[in-house]
């Protein structure tokens, strides 16, 4: 696999609906809540999507096509980023 490395800034994956997570063929995302709550069950828990397992990517950019909000970035082993249509 390829050393490909994927940002993502500022999501709100319940807004979006996880579309990344659901978008990607390798299984790079897992949803975590945006803050550490102490309370085992909140009322309304907030979660974000983190790349956790990026060692993963292929760098397709299917990703990068369905985040609504623009927070992800992937970048190639030279640094450069992945432009998707």
């Amino acid at each position: 696999m390829a050393a490909y490395r994927v940002k993502i800034r500022d999501c709100d994956a319940v807004a979006c609906g996880y579309r990344c997570q659901e978008a990607c063929p390798h299984g790079v995302f897992l949803a975590v809540p945006r803050t550490r709550n102490r309370a085992r069950h909140a009322a309304e828990p907030r979660y974000r999507v983190v790349p956790r397992f990026a060692a993963f990517c292929d760098g397709c950019g299917e990703c990068v096509r369905v985040c609504a909000a623009d927070a992800i970035t992937v970048l190639a082993p030279g640094g450069a980023a992945v432009r998707v249509p």
